[in-house]
């Protein structure tokens, strides 16, 4: 599972209050193939010394704001996750040392994430390309959205260009709640359906967000603690365990 909004947001949420306003001090580059369009050396040269001053979030990406107008983008894709504490962490592969002592840790088991340095991240082609933010729409800005979509609802909403920062598990639990069958074509849902999925999924964000995320996988809160929202998923990673309501065996099927 690639951490999806309520993990990123957790994260980031975490870090705002740990790490704004410390300096840091030294880049540790343990491993470049995650550093991303910028040679290790120049990524160190240009870090070393700025302050963190503010935690962002878009989608499914992570941004930390540094003084000088410099932003450093987090992808943790599918094996990431960040971790702060007073040592290396296994699976360190770029460490960023603060100025209280502590490491920030970004830590991948499959070099899938990256990182890039960037004076403009609204220029990016990964944040350009992003649909907006479920927690800013409104009902009827969501509903709107779907109008003459023709592809399969569940592939549609985990479509970052559609939506932002969602993902298998979201999108899974938010149309098992809606009562919606993943395959339903977009087109064929009604307002009322719509409104359904919706409310779903906002509340499910929310939920999982208060929750501090999913840890179906590698994603850990910045202390190393598991997320908690786990025993509140209804389908996801339930295959061939009784339906919540209709106690009939859960069944998988890859769609899209």
């Amino acid at each position: 599972m690639m951490p999806e909004l309520p993990e990123v947001e957790t994260i980031r949420k975490q870090l705002e209050d740990e790490v704004v306003n410390r300096k840091i001090k030294e880049v540790i580059v343990k491993d470049k193939r995650i550093i991303k369009g910028i040679t290790p050396q120049n990524f160190k040269s240009n870090i070393e010394g700025k302050s963190i001053k503010e935690i962002l979030r878009r989608g499914k990406v992570l941004i930390i704001k540094l003084d000088k107008s410099l932003f450093i983008v987090i992808h943790l894709r599918i094996s990431g996750w960040i971790i702060l504490s007073r040592n290396e962490e296994k699976f360190s592969r770029v460490i960023f040392k603060l100025s209280d002592g502590r490491l920030l840790n970004f830590c991948d088991a499959r070099v899938l994430g990256e990182i890039k340095l960037v004076n403009d991240w609204y220029s990016l082609g990964i944040v350009k390309e992003m649909g907006p933010e479920p927690l800013q729409l409104k009902r009827e800005e969501f509903i709107k959205l779907f109008k003459g979509k023709k592809t399969k609802v569940k592939p549609l909403l985990m479509d970052q260009a559609f939506l932002a920062g969602i993902g298998n598990v979201y999108a899974q639990e938010s149309l098992f709640c809606a009562g919606i069958h993943p395959e339903r074509l977009a087109s064929s849902l009604t307002d009322e359906e719509l409104g359904r999925i919706y409310g779903c999924l906002i509340s499910i964000l929310k939920e999982a967000i208060k929750r501090k995320g999913s840890s179906v996988d590698t994603y850990r809160q910045i202390d190393g603690k598991e997320g908690e929202y786990v025993p509140f998923l209804k389908v996801y990673q339930r295959e061939g365990q009784p339906c919540v309501r209709c106690k009939s065996s859960i069944k998988r099927k890859i769609i899209g």
